[in-house]
């Protein structure tokens, strides 16, 4: 997931998530709404179900949630509004992930561009798909966080329950940042530690 990101991106992906938590008065090891975070920036939430109420068919909404349906959520686009599109049937850690993901589109302004091309296939950047994800997990669950979070308790269970994300993500934060060569190198008594 990580392969596509620029320079420097990781980086700044911390300072970001560090940025929109002091802005909402969060600790940093405090667990991150997503949907509060949307509704203190002005950006609607609403699920896949709500949508025939605004004009889809129950069909086509049917279809997007069924059980073999990847769709997890969707940002749609009205000149400068947004409106965040999710899915209620996925687990609650992949909910969070889903909304983050979203919102990491918003707040890294990527360009909006249509879901489909001709033919009905779906249109990807995978450049921008990587940056929303490791925006999103930065959000969840930042680098700082997580390291404290292993250090004092070291349960990546307990950690996603704690975060309000999946197992699967948690360990994916700790493995993707490092966290896990450090502890390591941290255990290791200092008679038997490298020196330059």
């Amino acid at each position: 997931m990580s392969g596509n990101l620029p320079r420097g991106f990781k980086s700044a992906a911390e300072r970001l998530a560090v940025a929109v938590r002091a802005e909402l008065g969060l600790h940093p090891l405090a667990a991150i709404d997503c949907v509060r975070i949307c509704g203190e920036f002005g950006i609607p939430i609403i699920t896949a179900p709500e949508l025939v109420s605004s004009g889809a068919s129950a069909k086509s909404v049917h279809r997007i949630l069924a059980p073999d349906s990847r769709f997890s959520a969707m940002t749609v686009a009205a000149g400068t509004r947004r409106l965040i599109v999710y899915n209620p049937n996925h687990p609650a850690g992949r909910r969070a992930n889903s909304l983050a993901h979203e919102l990491s589109h918003i707040l890294l302004e990527h360009p909006m561009s249509p879901a489909l091309g001709d033919g009905g296939c779906r249109l990807w950047d995978s450049r921008l798909e990587a940056e929303a994800d490791w925006q999103a997990g930065t959000l969840l669950v930042p680098r700082d966080a997580a390291l404290a979070w292993m250090r004092s308790n070291g349960r990546i269970d307990e950690g996603a329950r704690h975060f309000g994300v999946s197992a699967a993500l948690m360990q994916w934060r700790v493995n993707q940042t490092g966290i896990v060569r450090q502890l390591a190198a941290s255990s290791i008594p200092p008679t038997r530690r490298r020196t330059a």
